[in-house]
């Protein structure tokens, strides 16, 4: 715990005080005028009030000031270490709900996802409003489209689709990266939707720079554990 000094309320004291603050600094052990914790330091004044000077009276606001430092360092202090006890609570539960997520699949934003071999593409579209018509785009890294999916119309709340990795002339894509495009008419204009993809988490790696638990993910993405909208 910090410490406040004394020094300027002990000058002002008569040498009774002097000699009454010397018997009772005797017996704190181990520590000097100037480490004196609040307790130490009120038992320090009622034994220099009880032998003050009476034609040097203490002035009595200079020991409330002291005394209210006292509080307020010490208010600071346990504060601190409230706020650093439920952090590194926090921290660890993280981790080990993190380190559950191994090997499962979760639902992250973005858009953009791994087509493996075989495999396909998951995912969710979160509607704002009703929609009259959605609509898909799957684009290929270098920015070609390959597939357009029309989902129809939609009331308000979550669409789910999946790709099977055939593009529309009827071919088999090449695994990779792959970004699907959503977009929607609402109220008869056309809206971009955000598009969350469905991928596995591989690894987890513990942040110490403040950026909290990451997730390594199949697509070779690494995200916070916060953006997980879905585990599957």
């Amino acid at each position: 715990m910090d410490q406040i000094g004394l020094d300027s309320g002990l000058s002002s004291l008569g040498p009774n005080s002097a000699d009454a603050s010397a018997a009772v600094g005797q017996s704190i052990v181990g520590q000097s005028a100037k480490e004196l914790g609040q307790a130490d330091f009120i038992e320090l004044l009622v034994a220099q009030i009880k032998n003050q000077d009476p034609s040097k009276p203490l002035d009595p606001s200079q020991f409330m000031n002291q005394l209210a430092q006292f509080s307020t360092v010490n208010g600071i202090q346990e504060l601190k270490t409230s706020f650093d006890s439920l952090a590194s609570r926090l921290s660890s539960e993280q981790s080990l709900q993190a380190a559950s997520l191994v090997g499962r699949n979760v639902l992250v934003p973005g858009g953009e996802g791994l087509l493996t071999a075989g495999g396909s593409m998951s995912g969710m579209v979160d509607l704002p409003q009703q929609s009259s018509e959605l609509n898909l785009r799957i684009v290929n890294a270098n920015g070609v489209e390959v597939r357009s999916l029309p989902l129809g119309g939609h009331d308000r709340g979550p669409v789910q689709f999946q790709w099977d990795g055939i593009a529309d002339d009827g071919s088999t894509v090449l695994p990779g990266q792959y970004a699907v495009i959503a977009e929607a008419l609402i109220d008869g204009n056309l809206q971009a939707i955000e598009v969350g993809i469905e991928t596995r988490v591989e690894s987890i790696t513990l942040s110490q720079e403040g950026s909290g638990t990451m997730l390594n993910l199949a697509s070779g993405d690494s995200m916070p554990l916060s953006f997980v909208e879905q585990i599957k």
